[in-house]
């Protein structure tokens, strides 16, 4: 199902000092832990074409079930779990009218301030049906800084200085 976009969501005085009790993010909901459609394909994403070893950074809810990372899972494991979680979020994300975002700690509810329709979690759900037919695909998606690249950008902009050289670890390129 969806992704949390952060696990665990902040709480107590933590959720005031951080969020300044902003009631949009409060705990479980928006970006204080509310499950979004659109990072479904990123699971596909984060584990390298035919090796099961994720390091991944973000945390996955499907069948209301926190699951660690998938690292020492057999191939096969890994995607019955991921064809799983795709057919789960057929069904639902869909009759829900394709929600921006859920609330609760497992994803039951619709946003309070979600938009439906949003192109972004069709999009979610498309790409990760892509991707698990076709694995390779992921390629398309992670690339390597272009060292060159970044340094003719931030050479446009005089005031901005290179901090740091070149960045060796993949990025994800969000295409919405």
């Amino acid at each position: 199902m969806p992704f949390k976009i952060a696990y665990p969501a902040l709480e107590g005085q933590e959720w005031k000092i951080i969020t300044g009790s902003d009631p949009k993010n409060t705990p479980w909901s928006y970006h204080n832990g509310g499950s979004w459609p659109t990072l479904l394909w990123q699971e596909l994403v984060n584990l390298p074409v035919g090796v099961l070893d994720c390091n991944s950074l973000l945390t996955s809810i499907f069948n209301n079930t926190f699951l660690p990372a998938y690292s020492g899972m057999h191939k096969d494991e890994y995607y019955e779990i991921a064809e799983k979680a795709i057919k789960l979020a057929e069904r639902r994300i869909s009759r829900d009218q394709w929600p921006e975002y859920y609330d609760t700690k497992r994803a039951r509810f619709i946003g309070k301030q979600s938009r439906l329709f949003q192109t972004w979690s069709i999009a979610g759900y498309l790409v990760s049906k892509l991707l698990l037919a076709n694995p390779s695909g992921a390629k398309m998606l992670v690339n390597e800084e272009d060292p060159e690249l970044v340094n003719a950008l931030i050479s446009a902009n005089p005031r901005r200085k290179r901090v740091r050289k070149a960045f060796r670890q993949p990025l994800i390129v969000y295409f919405m």
